[in-house]
C-alpha cells in the first residue's frame, strides 16, 4: 500500500484544518465537512486546497481533536483514490484505537426542518426561524474572530515545544495519541507513513554509523563496561530505513508491525548489547 506522505507545502493547512476542528469540538460540533476549495458552495464548514494533506496520522490527529464524523466533498478533479488509500490506512491504524473516525464520502445531510403547522402563531413560526439563524451568524463571528487573531498558534506552539526533529504531521499526531486510547494490538509499518520500528542482532559491532546516518536521532550507543548497548527510541523513528541500509553489518531490520503504547514511552530501550570488534 502506498502513502503519499505531506510535504511543508501542506502543513499550512493541516494547522488550519486542525485549529479548525478545535474550535468546532469546543463548540459542541463532533462532525466536520471539508470541500475542495475549487466548489463553491456554502453547506461546508472548511475548506481543502489540496486532499494530499489527508494523510492516515491527519486522520488520527482530527479523531484525538474530538472530531467523530468527518464529511468529504470532492471535485471531478480531485484524485479519490489517494483519499481512499488514506482512509483504507487510517483504518488499519484504528485497529490499536479505541477513539474513532468515520469518513463519509459527500455532505453531511442537513436535518430535515419540520414544516411549519398552519394554526401555529406567526410570532412563534418567526423565532423558530430567527433564533437559528442568530446562532449561526453568533458562531460565524466568532470564529472570524479566531482567524483574525492567528487561530494557528495553538498548534503551532505544539509544533515550537517539540524540539525532537520530526516531521510535523509526527509531532502531531504524537501530541494527540494519549486521546486516542490505545491499546497493544500491533499495527502493520505503512510505507511512506512517518512511523517505524527496528530490531538489531548481535552482528552489531557498534561502529556507530547507524547513529550517524539516523536524521531523528531515534538510535544511540551507550556503554557498559567494555562494551555497547544499541539503544533505540520508538517515538523518534520516521521508518526511513536510513539505519537499515546504513548499517555495514546488516544487523539491523525493519519490524513489519508497531506497538503505538511504545511511541508513549519516549524514553530509549536496548536492541542489542556488542563487544566492538
Amino acid at each position: 500500500m502506498e502513502i503519499r506522505t505531506t510535504n511543508q507545502a501542506h502543513s499550512d493547512e493541516i494547522i488550519h484544518l486542525l485549529n479548525h476542528a478545535h474550535t468546532l469540538v469546543a463548540a459542541g460540533e463532533t462532525s466536520l465537512q471539508i470541500s475542495c476549495a475549487n466548489i463553491e458552495t456554502q453547506a461546508t464548514t472548511a475548506t481543502s486546497d489540496c486532499f494530499q494533506t489527508f494523510h492516515p496520522l491527519f486522520l488520527a490527529c482530527l479523531a484525538g481533536q474530538g472530531v467523530k464524523d468527518l464529511y468529504i466533498e470532492t471535485c471531478d478533479t480531485c484524485s479519490n483514490s489517494s483519499i481512499n488509500v488514506a482512509i483504507q490506512a487510517y483504518e488499519t491504524l484504528n485497529q490499536a484505537m479505541a477513539v474513532k473516525l468515520i469518513v463519509h464520502q459527500g455532505l453531511k445531510p442537513e436535518a430535515q426542518i419540520k414544516p411549519i403547522q398552519e394554526n401555529e402563531p406567526a410570532r412563534r413560526a418567526f423565532f423558530k426561524n430567527f433564533i437559528p439563524t442568530v446562532a449561526k451568524h453568533a458562531a460565524n463571528t466568532v470564529e472570524q474572530v479566531l482567524a483574525d487573531n492567528k487561530e494557528y498558534a495553538d498548534i503551532q506552539q505544539v509544533l515550537d515545544q517539540d524540539k525532537r526533529n520530526l516531521p510535523q504531521l509526527s509531532k502531531l499526531f504524537l501530541h494527540v495519541l494519549p486521546q486516542l486510547n490505545i491499546n497493544h494490538i500491533p499495527v502493520p509499518y505503512l510505507e511512506d507513513s512517518p512511523l517505524g520500528s527496528i530490531q538489531a542482532s548481535e552482528a552489531c559491532t557498534a561502529c556507530g554509523d547507524c547513529v550517524d546516518v539516523c536524521p531523528s536521532q531515534a538510535l544511540n550507543l551507550k556503554p557498559f563496561g567494555q562494551r555497547f548497548i544499541l539503544e533505540f527510541q520508538a517515538d523518534c523513528c520516521t521508518g526511513c530505513q536510513q539505519c537499515v541500509t546504513g548499517c555495514p553489518e546488516q544487523a539491523i531490520e525493519l519490524l513489519p508491525s508497531i506497538s503505538l503504547p511504545s511511541l508513549l514511552q519516549q524514553k530509549a530501550r536496548p536492541l542489542v548489547m556488542t563487544q566492538p570488534r
